[in-house]
């Protein structure tokens, strides 16, 4: 009679044991599957789609990001962007005059300028520069249109620092004299670009004649990238 007690008290330690590890089991489980539904909501939440209504009542779709950061496709874009604005052009464009130069450069040329720092100076001489560069290849004709070719962009942008890449651009400015339809000057515009993160700028604001309004409109579009050029180096693509 002991030996069959002793049996089935052996049986319900073995069967209380066999239910206490099913039971851990299930909760070490839970707590897997908790964990690892939590750092898929995380990582979710830092990278979140969502729909943005602009000011103008347009709804579009926007990802959430880190301040500083630009996609490989943002930078791309800015500099296809900035590249057009300084090249696609007449010289029979309205003009603007630089500020402390007093140079005068195509609208478009002048809307190109604002995304390059004004750090030692670096906006002011390069608006100098390039409006002496105009000058020679137009050779002062008044038919003169002006575009660019676009060979190259760094696919993936080299990511110097938090915030700071730096792109490589192959291209060929070009000019056509319209009154005689002849190509009059090609000039290789191969360059190294370093480019930086900065908040997003708000419409810039001009004491100007309402020719200056649709300029406007074109510095506020290539500010809404929030993306500056701190530096403009020659490139050898040899």
């Amino acid at each position: 009679m002991n030996n069959i007690k002793t049996k089935l008290t052996q049986s319900n330690n073995q069967r209380v044991v066999l239910f206490q590890l099913i039971l851990l089991v299930s909760v070490l489980t839970n707590i897997t599957i908790s964990c690892g539904s939590s750092s898929k909501i995380n990582r979710i939440n830092k990278q979140q789609i969502m729909g943005v209504q602009l000011a103008d009542g347009q709804v579009v779709t926007a990802q959430t990001a880190k301040v500083n950061e630009r996609s490989d496709e943002v930078i791309r874009s800015f500099i296809q962007k900035w590249l057009y604005l300084s090249f696609n052009w007449t010289t029979d464009d309205v003009t603007v005059k630089v500020e402390r130069t007093k140079v005068e450069i195509p609208g478009n040329v002048y809307a190109s300028t604002y995304p390059i720092t004004t750090s030692r100076d670096f906006r002011t001489e390069y608006s100098q520069e390039f409006a002496a560069l105009i000058k020679k290849a137009t050779d002062g004709k008044s038919s003169i249109q002006s575009a660019i070719s676009i060979d190259y962009i760094s696919e993936e942008p080299t990511k110097i620092r938090d915030g700071v890449w730096e792109a490589i651009v192959i291209s060929t400015w070009v000019g056509l004299d319209t009154s005689q339809g002849q190509e009059v000057f090609q000039v290789p515009f191969n360059k190294k670009i370093r480019l930086k993160s900065i908040p997003i700028a708000g419409k810039p604001n001009f004491l100007a004649s309402e020719e200056i309004t649709n300029l406007q409109s074109i510095i506020d579009q290539i500010n809404q990238y929030g993306l500056q050029i701190i530096s403009i180096e020659n490139y050898d693509p040899q």
